[in-house]
């Protein structure tokens, strides 16, 4: 035995010494951060030698040990990078090269080392921003908790998230941001609000974010608060692949009693297997709404599925799990190809345990049951050949949700004990392709570069059930299924959205004042066509059938027997209107002019116009057309001034615009029965336009490291939001253009390694990060408004948090193997629907986010990481604020009468501590 040992360990140490490596990176301009094309990179003392590519990246295969890089380019001052240690692994190496001064002697060598040249390179690529921007690396994105997108974005500065899925930038909702990924421009996920579902995206499958809080022409003009651009993983450095698995335990969950209804073969899998859906040889709305007899009007109701059953288990962990692989191939010729595809599922059944609803005369306790799978793959290629290369990204996720909620409570406005069960499946998919090329043309490296995209969003609502009873006085409880009404009838819901984008740009460099500077040009043409259809129809009971009182008492699951049906207890009735439905088409073309001037080797700005014509043509099923034209020509301009090597002085203006939804012109009303609110549209909506002002200092003192204060001004005309307003019972929530609005805020980050305060010891592997915004706005109305008697003149904006606080601790221990984080968030109260008549607004308690996450690197091939997500467990809370003194006083509800003039609770649960354990094995 022993001496296998020693033969395994003496192979071992054979093959190490005959090992072999790889060296990869990019080299850079030091002034500009521009890619430096036909470099020559060689090994000092070897013959292995390259050229860098069209993005200044480069590739050598080496032997494993420790070797000096060359670099040279015409112009340029030649560079020694030592202390590059390979050991059968790939080591990254960016480099920064200057331009040679006119009194420098030709062989002047800069002597520098690893570590070094990669600090450096972080350097350039922050200060050399053409715009005032924020982002969040994959390196980051793996060592927090986060799992997917939205969970991703509240850690960049200024950003908040709304229900972990909307994004709000500066204190700006969804409306005055732009969702982009990997370049195109992505539609709005949501039927009824202009809102991009960032939850859909895996944050495995993500290469970086960021977000420009500035606009350059070369960005879509309809955005204030951000442009959020979703890199993707493209092409791999080497080959991999890499399986991870995962699980999850949520202490208000896992292992609690779970409620559903119907459950389909492949739920499991994120698909409705069929048995939900409409049959195609249903009756038309028409002919239902015509009248049916007995004998057609029976067959139709056996077409549906009539299961409704409440099935009960123990909620099951959390699972999840993901694949990747990468691949690359190079020919002779210095042309490469590669590609990376990703397959990730995910499966969760949470629970909104004892939701508490108790306003305008409800008091309810809701308990909502989510089934939850999400199936989605990846697949970037890329192929590079001379001074071009061209890219094919293609991204799917489909997202299966079924809610069952059960509600019970007292209706004090009817004087009735209630018991509501609604029963809602929504999948959602995203399906997004897009072919992009870039092309370096003659001796100047003018670049030419295009795009386009196709992308379909679906999202289907097949068979939402909703089921109410009455309880009044000592009586028995009787379903309200006389009658179909907005709490009570199935919905078979449908929106299919195609989006085709283009654009073409061109960019020539030329020398002004001794420095590089360029000019672009571009146009850009989208066309999106949306089919949205609702239908409403139901089962009502004939009272004038024997037995039709007791039929009434029946449970839920024997509510819609078979027996009743084929007796002729029930009828088919529909109520869907012609406003139901509406099919739209938008065009939006675009050209745009760019500067990127540079008048000394500290002063920048670029500037320029965009023009931007948008056209809508709404059909509406009720005969209602919108078709509006707005044409905006939209000026920015972004100057940055270099104090010195670590520090830049930035300023910038630009001219925005944000368009109504579609669904938000639309003439048609949706009930939300968990709103217990109708959303209505408004076809007088118009555009809004917004001037931006911005202002940033910012210092790099190390690696990695940043310190900015920025301030911002934002003026709106025609500011669009959602109003909550109603008589007698139930709301209505529907969006209103005001006059006027202002934003003005402040942005603090810092980025740190805390071994300053003493070099030595442990704090050398801790880095601090925060990041902290303070907001203030206010909306000019044109009159005096009213919100249960309480008269103002201005409010802030809605969705608009007045402070973000973000920040996180980390610590690597054992060289970078160990590591371990503390995250923390908190958001300011913010207004989530404008109140009016006898309603305050509908506010957004505060609340406190701490989590936890630490991953060890078992090996080369192997990583574990556990989370623990939302420590605290504060309390979700949504309230109207009836006393209208911006917090949060919760009455105590005595004899079941609600105090209008006391804070209601909108909704208030406690979401739970989530513990996560994931294990990655690369091969």
């Amino acid at each position: 035995m022993r001496y296998f040992v020693l033969v395994a360990l003496f192979s071992l140490g054979f093959v190490q010494s005959f090992g072999a490596g790889k060296i990869t990176g990019r080299v850079q301009d030091g002034k500009n951060g521009e890619a430096v094309i036909g470099a020559v990179i060689n090994v000092q003392g070897s013959s292995a030698g390259t050229v860098t590519d069209m993005d200044g990246n480069f590739e050598l295969q080496v032997e494993n040990g420790v070797f000096t890089i060359e670099v040279k380019y015409l112009g340029y001052q030649s560079k020694e990078v030592g202390d590059v240690v390979v050991a059968d692994n790939t080591v990254t190496l960016n480099i920064i090269i200057d331009e040679a001064k006119a009194t420098q002697l030709n062989d002047v060598v800069i002597h520098s080392s690893l570590k070094k040249e990669n600090i450096n390179a972080i350097y350039v690529m922050q200060k050399n921003a053409a715009v005032i921007s924020d982002g969040i690396s994959a390196d980051v994105i793996k060592k927090s908790p986060d799992r997917n997108t939205g969970e991703i974005l509240k850690r960049v500065s200024g950003t908040t998230i709304q229900d972990n899925k909307f994004v709000v930038v500066r204190g700006l909702g969804d409306r005055y941001n732009t969702a982009m990924v990997d370049n195109s421009v992505l539609p709005s996920t949501e039927p009824n609000r202009k809102a991009f579902s960032f939850d859909i995206i895996p944050s495995a499958m993500i290469d970086n974010i960021v977000i420009s809080k500035a606009a350059t022409p070369d960005l879509p003009g309809d955005f204030s608060g951000g442009a959020i651009n979703i890199l993707t993983k493209e092409t791999p450095e080497e080959n991999f692949n890499a399986i991870s698995v995962g699980t999850n335990y949520n202490t208000v969950s896992t292992g609690n009693q779970f409620k559903s209804g119907y459950r389909g073969s492949m739920d499991f899998i994120g698909f409705d297997d069929g048995s939900r859906q409409l049959p195609t040889d249903f009756p038309t709305s028409k002919k239902v709404q015509a009248g049916l007899n007995q004998a057609t009007s029976t067959s139709a109701l056996n077409m549906l599925n009539n299961n409704y059953d409440i099935k009960t288990h123990n909620a099951l962990p959390g699972m999840n799990g993901q694949a990747t692989m990468g691949r690359v191939y190079k020919s002779g010729k210095g042309s490469k190809f590669g590609f990376t595809a990703a397959a990730t599922y995910s499966h969760n059944e949470t629970i909104k345990k004892d939701v508490l609803r108790q306003y305008d005369g409800f008091d309810y306790v809701d308990n909502v049951y989510g089934y939850s799978s999400n199936l989605g793959g990846l697949l970037n290629a890329a192929y590079y050949t001379g001074g071009s290369k061209i890219v094919f990204k293609s991204l799917y996720n489909r997202i299966f949700d079924d809610n069952f909620l059960y509600r019970q409570g007292t209706n004090n406005s009817s004087s009735s004990d209630v018991r509501y069960y609604a029963f809602d499946l929504i999948q959602k998919s995203l399906l997004k392709t897009s072919l992009e090329g870039e092309h370096r043309l003659g001796k100047n490296q003018s670049k030419l570069g295009w795009l386009t995209s196709y992308n379909v969003v679906t999202n289907n609502q097949p068979d939402q059930r909703k089921v109410s009873y009455s309880k009044f006085g000592t009586n028995d409880f009787l379903a309200d299924n006389t009658s179909l009404g907005k709490s009570n009838n199935r919905l078979f819901g449908d929106l299919n959205e195609n989006i085709i984008n283009g654009s073409v740009y061109y960019t020539v460099p030329f020398t002004l004042f001794d420095n590089k500077n360029s000019i672009k040009a571009g146009v850009f043409e989208q066309y999106r066509y949306r089919d949205f259809h609702n239908r409403y129809l139901g089962a009502t009971l004939n009272l004038t059938t024997a037995g039709s009182e007791s039929d009434r008492q029946r449970p839920i699951s024997t509510l819609y027997g078979k027996d009743l049906i084929d007796k002729g207890a029930y009828r088919l009735d529909e109520i869907t209107g012609p406003g139901d439905e509406y099919t739209a088409t938008t065009t939006t073309s675009a050209g745009y002019v760019m500067l990127d001037n540079r008048f000394s080797d500290k002063t920048r700005l670029v500037w320029g116009a965009r023009y931007e014509s948008y056209s809508m043509n709404l059909d509406a099923g009720d005969g209602t057309q919108v078709q509006p034209t707005w044409n905006d020509l939209l000026p920015s301009a972004n100057f940055s001034y270099s104090l010195n090597s670590k520090s830049n002085l930035r300023a910038s203006y630009f001219r925005s615009v944000a368009r109504p939804e579609l669904r938000e012109v639309a003439p048609l009303s949706y009930y939300d029965y968990e709103l217990n609110a109708t959303i209505q549209g408004n076809t007088a909506l118009s555009r809004s336009r917004v001037d931006n002002i911005d202002l940033r200092y910012e210092i790099f003192p190390g690696a990695g490291e940043i310190l900015s204060a920025s301030v911002f001004y934002k003026h709106f005309d025609n500011t669009i939001e959602n109003n909550v307003n109603g008589q007698n019972s139930g709301y209505e929530i529907s969006p209103s253009n005001y006059k006027a609005a202002q934003n003005i805020g402040v942005e603090l980050e810092l980025r740190k390694n805390l071994g300053f305060i003493s070099k030595n010891s442990f704090l050398k592997n801790m880095n601090f990060y925060a990041n902290f915004a303070y907001i203030n706005s206010s909306v000019q109305l044109d009159t005096t408004a009213y919100a249960n008697g309480h008269a103002y003149e201005t409010r802030p904006l809605s969705g608009q948090s007045p402070y973000v606080i973000n920040s996180s601790l980390g610590y690597a221990a054992m060289e970078g193997k160990l590591n371990f984080n503390v995250l923390y968030n908190r958001i300011g109260e913010r207004i989530f629907l404008i109140g009016q008549g006898r309603f305050g607004n509908v506010m957004e308690n505060a609340r406190n986010l701490l989590d936890f996450q630490t991953n060890y690197v078992i090996s080369k091939h192997s990583e574990v990481k556990l989370t623990v997500k939302d420590i605290l467990n504060n309390k979700v809370t949504m309230y109207f604020d009836q006393d209208a003194n911006g917090k949060f006083d919760q009455q105590h509800i005595t004899a079941g009468t609600i105090d209008p003039n006391k804070d209601w609770i909108y909704s208030q649960y406690r979401p739970g501590t989530t513990l996560m354990l994931t294990y990655l094995w690369k091969f």
